[in-house]
């Protein structure tokens, strides 16, 4: 039985290319067309199957080059399962770093969220399940190691810095550390080889929340002063002790509002 051919515009209609996709693969080696006594070009039932194969392959992403290879050169079983298996690490960690980005976007979400229903309120609030991921004697060194963890492994960069401030009545409100704290749930969307089993973790405590805007990275006693009034006055006892995560940064040409993310412990009938 004579072999069916098809000339470039069938093979067009048939697997959804365009004329100029055709004459590409063709110049790529992976298809090859006979012109015949008509001036026409002429594709066989085996060009169709190479291009299923090309087509397929590509939904995989893989690489014209390696396209070209598999299909040019020839395979046989144990080469096509390295080449599988080389393929789904590649793809694996792609996908990580899609999720990465995803994660990192819901936390910027997250963070519009609490700005635009907390700012300038206070309620009370459990403080956030936190990993550890490092103490630093001032913000500065705190910047240090951020870029230090960023370096470690991929997704460690979602850490954020909670500033430890204390209160007294003879100083004021004073920085005692900034903490890098890495919130618990992240853990699918970090590299696999980051091993958080052995950090330490975030007290669980009650706190007065709130969201206020501030031309500095740190809060400033007034508002220390405002939070504790507020807590004295639902008849909470709170700590001389406030949080202060930078959460989010507005930028314009000569000034810088951060927005902070701030919680003062309380005591309540659970403790």
């Amino acid at each position: 039985m004579e072999k069916q051919e098809y000339r470039i515009g069938d093979v067009a209609d048939i697997v959804g290319l365009s004329r100029d996709a055709l004459r590409f693969y063709e110049k790529k080696g992976v298809i090859t067309s006979r012109k015949k006594e008509n001036g026409y070009r002429y594709y066989s039932e085996n060009d169709i199957y190479r291009l299923m194969y090309v087509l397929y392959q590509r939904k995989m992403n893989t690489s014209l080059e390696d396209i070209g290879g598999l299909v040019m050169e020839g395979t046989t079983p144990p080469d096509l399962r390295a080449w599988a298996r080389q393929r789904i690490a590649e793809e694996t960690a792609k996908m990580r770093c899609h999720q990465q980005a995803v994660t990192r976007l819901k936390l910027i979400e997250r963070d519009l969220n609490a700005i635009e229903n907390s700012k300038d309120v206070f309620r009370v609030k459990r403080f956030p399940k936190c990993y550890i991921m490092g103490k630093c004697g001032s913000l500065q060194e705190g910047l240090k190691e951020w870029f230090r963890l960023a370096a470690r492994g991929a997704g460690l960069d979602m850490s954020y810095f909670y500033n430890v401030l204390n209160y007294t009545p003879e100083e004021g409100l004073v920085q005692e550390e900034t903490q890098l704290l890495l919130y618990r749930g992240i853990e699918p969307y970090l590299d696999p080889d980051i091993d958080l089993e052995k950090c330490p973790v975030t007290e669980e405590m009650d706190c007065v929340y709130s969201v206020m805007e501030s031309p500095r990275p740190l809060p400033d006693e007034a508002v220390y002063r405002r939070m504790a009034g507020w807590a004295e006055s639902q008849g909470l006892r709170h700590k001389q002790r406030l949080y202060a995560n930078d959460m989010m940064t507005f930028f314009k040409t000569d000034t810088m509002t951060y927005c902070l993310e701030l919680y003062l412990p309380v005591e309540t009938e659970k403790d």
